[in-house]
């Protein structure tokens, strides 16, 4: 073989390979981007809103459902763990979009410990649970409305930092914390 030829040869050969790490690092990264775990894309999850549960709880007893909203309080009753949630409907990276009206309160029950110290009043959540229909709600709730009841099967707390840095001091920031 020639000189010329090995050196093109090479060449070839380094390229190639940049190109198989470049894609190798490409499907990594783009892998890694998914913002909620996967108990969260379970194909039987209803896209319903508050909405429609509210006027007809019965019809979507026992759905699957995906919802968020900001965590009003925690209690432990009995064997079961509570989390009282405002609702607000998902964003497209599937947290709760705060700055859309509300349209009311769901409790969320858990057999799964609900830490006071990860989800506390304030925060953000998002919650994959059954629809177990209304509940009346305690003069000590304060609720005025008949809140809905969801039998959790996961939840997950969104970062505290993003609001406070959304587009204001880092536009970038807002991508590191869904990501990072």
């Amino acid at each position: 073989m020639s000189a010329n030829m090995m050196k093109t040869e090479n060449k070839h050969n380094i390229l190639g390979e940049s190109i198989r790490l470049f894609l190798i690092a490409a499907s990594l990264l783009l892998g890694a981007c998914s913002t909620l775990p996967p108990a969260f894309e379970d194909a039987r999850i209803k896209d319903i809103s508050y909405a429609q549960v509210s006027a007809d709880a019965q019809h979507y007893k026992n759905t699957l459902v995906r919802w968020g909203g900001v965590v009003v309080e925690v209690k432990k009753e009995n064997k079961d763990n509570r989390m009282q949630v405002l609702y607000y409907p998902l964003d497209y990276y599937g947290r709760p979009d705060i700055d859309k009206p509300s349209e009311g309160y769901f409790l969320v029950k858990s057999d799964k410990t609900l830490d006071p110290k990860i989800f506390f009043a304030s925060r953000e959540v998002v919650v994959v649970g059954v629809i177990e229909g209304k509940t009346e709600p305690t003069a000590e709730s304060g609720l005025t409305g008949l809140p809905i009841v969801i039998s959790a099967t996961a939840v997950h707390p969104w970062p505290v930092a993003y609001r406070e840095n959304y587009y204001r001091y880092c536009p970038s920031c807002y991508f590191r914390q869904l990501f990072w």
